[in-house]
Parts: structure tokens; C-alpha cells; sequence
């Protein structure tokens, strides 16, 4: 797990990284993620999951219908080039706020990846502050 950056090109391309792309067959779900300026890329597989799993929410549920437009609505299939690198649609990279000549961060989160741009991955760091502010008490993480 780590975070890497790269620069998106004027066609909307980016290299992902190839310590990434070790683990992975070629293709990449990228589509919103629940968190603000983040989008989430998983494996076909974990993308099948997610779709089921919303697929069998009551489709009468008006939020349902939201998160499904949201998550699966907004998903491109990316499928990497020779050269490693994913188009991502105008759309995407607006929802994160990045245009071409820009930095994004690919951010390994062991179940997905999220990507953001490098600027706002920076500014989120600088208002943590200090790892030790957080009241983890909640989560019962042994050994952090």
C-alpha cells in the first residue's frame, strides 16, 4: 500500500503505476467514490461485487437509485495500453477537479484504489494535522 503520482496528459491519460499494475489484469472500474474529490478504481471482480450488492437494494428507494447512477452509472471500464496508462473520462476528471498537465495520486487502499488530485491530497494532509489529534478509540486497530 502507498500512494504514487502522475501526470495526466492532454488526452486524459495516465500511467498507472506499474507496482500496481502488478497485481492487476489489464482493467480497472473507475467510477465516483462515496468520499468527496476522490474517484475509486477496482478489478472487474470487486466491481461485479459491488454491482450485485446494489442490484439487489429495492429499486424503489430513491437514494438507492441515487447510489447506483452514482457508483455504476458513472463507471468507465479502463482497459491499460502498451504503455500502462488508463483514459479517464472529462467527466471523472472534473468530479476530482483535474485537468491536463495536472498530478493525480493513486492511493493503494488494499480493496480499491482511490485517486484524487496531488493538490487536494495535500491540502487533506495539512488538515489532519497530527495523526495523534485522531480519537481512534472506536476502531480497535491492534498494533497502529
Amino acid at each position: 500500500m502507498a500512494r504514487y503520482t502522475h501526470t495526466i496528459d492532454k488526452k486524459g491519460r495516465v500511467i498507472v503505476p506499474a507496482r500496481l499494475r502488478e497485481n492487476l489484469d489489464g482493467v480497472l472500474f473507475v467510477t465516483l467514490s462515496l468520499d468527496d474529490n476522490f474517484l475509486s478504481a477496482y478489478t472487474p471482480e470487486q466491481f461485479k461485487l459491488i454491482r450485485e450488492q446494489l442490484s439487489a437494494l429495492s429499486g424503489t428507494d430513491p437514494e438507492v437509485r441515487l447510489l447506483k447512477r452514482a457508483i455504476i452509472g458513472e463507471a468507465i471500464e479502463c482497459s491499460f495500453d502498451s504503455q500502462g496508462r488508463i483514459s479517464l473520462s472529462e467527466n471523472l476528471l472534473n468530479w476530482i477537479g483535474v485537468k491536463a498537465g495536472e498530478e493525480i495520486c493513486f492511493i493503494d487502499m488494499y480493496d480499491k484504489l482511490d485517486i484524487c488530485s496531488k493538490e487536494f491530497y495535500e491540502n487533506s494532509l495539512e488538515k489532519i494535522g497530527s495523526l495523534s489529534d485522531l480519537d481512534l478509540t472506536r476502531f480497535n486497530v491492534q498494533g497502529l
